[in-house]
C-alpha cells in the first residue's frame, strides 16, 4: 500500500471510530433500558434522581419472566417501548 493511501485509510478510520464514540455518547442505540431503570417524556433512559424523569421500568414485556402489566392501585402502570424492547412503567 503506498504512503499515502495508507494515511487516507488511517485517517477514515479514524474519523469512524470518532463518529462511533460521538453516537454512543448521544445515546443513539441506547441500550442501557432495563428493570429499574427511569425514562423521560420522550421515553429516553435517564437518571431516576433527574426532574425529567416520568417513569420507572417496573417489568420486561419479553422472556420466560414476562408478566402483565398492573393497571389498577395508586400507581398504574403501562406498557412503553424503549429502544426495542417493551416493558411496564409506572409514574414516577
Amino acid at each position: 500500500m503506498h504512503m499515502n493511501a495508507r494515511r487516507g485509510y488511517l485517517r477514515l478510520l479514524a474519523c469512524g471510530l470518532g463518529a462511533a464514540v460521538a453516537l454512543a455518547a448521544a445515546g443513539c442505540g441506547d441500550t442501557s433500558a432495563k428493570v429499574g431503570a427511569c425514562i423521560d417524556s420522550n421515553k429516553k433512559v435517564v437518571d431516576c434522581g433527574s426532574k425529567s424523569a416520568t417513569q420507572k421500568l417496573v417489568s420486561k414485556q419479553s422472556g420466560s419472566t414476562a408478566i402483565a402489566c398492573v393497571a389498577i392501585g395508586d400507581k398504574p402502570q403501562t406498557q412503553v417501548k424503549v429502544g426495542g424492547d417493551t416493558f411496564c412503567a409506572e409514574p414516577k
